[in-house]
């Protein structure tokens, strides 16, 4: 039986690319029980979120089960295969497992040490405990994984004063909106998330904040949680009416389409107003040609990057202490492996030969 990641990520895949591959959590099932109908796949699990998307596999022919997934990828997202595979990467026995480990202890992450991602595996895992599409390989891979990722953050400072996805983008937003604290602000989304965005926004700025969400309920849980800011709620049925009062908007929802475009923004904002959009959600929530209006400005995930840059340097011995215990826990890291035609882990694409499908 042999081990194989397969996937795209930040570091391979612009958001426009990641996007087309996001699988939600409600189609996991279907694309589950597609996959292991394959003949040469035997385990499959998926990770996916914002930043990237994985799947690993165990298979007896590693070159047919990993054919089988890119096929797969290339029917799912619409790109053809010659342009799927510049942004993926594959990785096979030890490297496969060295990398997930790394992937649970936040040291592939955009944002170096973020803890949500320890999440995302343990939810990874139960999706496919639920879908029953894990063997004995898998199974203990994955929580080997979760073991390692709870240890790094116990045993070393990488989690120390980490910064997530939500508070970079916060950050991004006072880079480019100054006077952010007199701002009206909106947020689209009521999930784990948009929590982190509130605790930012509120540690130092004294904006006025309303959280829409598809159902009110949430929207109000998550107010209550912060009841010292004042913080107004709705459904995203008042979508369009918030956000014409509003200077900034950060969206984060499950929503699989963007929810503003240009079509549904240009007839209600005022010339006079800028606004600003700062979008967290894979597949995105804002449409790109909204920037083809003079005063709206976007920003999405991969616009994070400048504002991480700016912290990573320090984060980089923390990384290097999280590094020696997942090597004394997995064994010693080996080059990584990519099939020919492939795209190598922070490496460029092979120039030669390729697998088809």
């Amino acid at each position: 039986m042999n081990i194989a990641v397969i996937g795209l990520s930040h570091k391979t895949a612009p958001v426009q690319v990641r996007e087309k591959l996001s699988i939600p959590s409600a189609q996991t099932g279907d694309v589950i029980a597609h996959l292991t109908h394959c003949p040469h796949i035997d385990e499959v699990s998926i990770l996916s979120t914002c930043n990237r998307l994985e799947i690993h596999i165990v298979t007896e022919e590693t070159e047919q089960g990993i054919r089988e997934v890119t096929q797969f990828l290339s029917e799912h997202s619409g790109l053809p295969l010659a342009e799927l595979r510049q942004h993926l990467f594959i990785l096979l026995h030890q490297d496969a497992v060295n990398h997930l480990m790394r992937v649970a202890a936040g040291l592939d992450s955009l944002v170096l040490g973020e803890g949500q991602i320890l999440a995302q595996v343990k939810h990874a895992h139960q999706l496919a405990q639920q879908h029953k599409s894990l063997g004995r390989v898998l199974d203990r891979l994955l929580k080997q994984a979760l073991t390692a990722g709870k240890r790094v953050r116990s045993e070393t400072s990488i989690g120390t004063g980490a910064v997530s996805i939500s508070s970079a983008a916060v950050e991004l937003a006072r880079m480019k909106v100054p006077h952010l604290s007199s701002c009206h602000v909106s947020i689209l989304g009521a999930g784990k998330m948009a929590r982190l965005l509130v605790q930012h926004l509120i540690a130092k700025d004294s904006c006025t904040i309303t959280i829409l969400n598809r159902t009110i309920d949430r929207a109000d849980e998550l107010a209550k949680q912060f009841a010292e800011a004042n913080i107004r709620t709705g459904t995203l049925d008042a979508m369009l009416e918030t956000v014409q009062a509003c200077d900034v908007v950060f969206t984060c929802t499950s929503a699989t389409e963007p929810l503003l475009n240009r079509e549904n923004l240009e007839p209600i904002l005022d010339a006079s107003r800028t606004l600003m959009l700062f979008d967290i959600s894979v597949p995105l929530n804002v449409h790109a040609n909204v920037n083809e209006l003079a005063n709206v400005h976007a920003f999405n995930v991969d616009d994070l990057k400048a504002v991480v840059a700016q912290n990573q340097a320090s984060r980089r011995r923390m990384a290097m202490e999280a590094q020696v215990l997942l090597d004394r826990r997995g064994g010693n890291l080996y080059g990584l492996v990519a099939l020919p035609g492939y795209r190598q882990h922070h490496q460029q694409p092979a120039q030669q030969g390729r697998i088809d499908p």
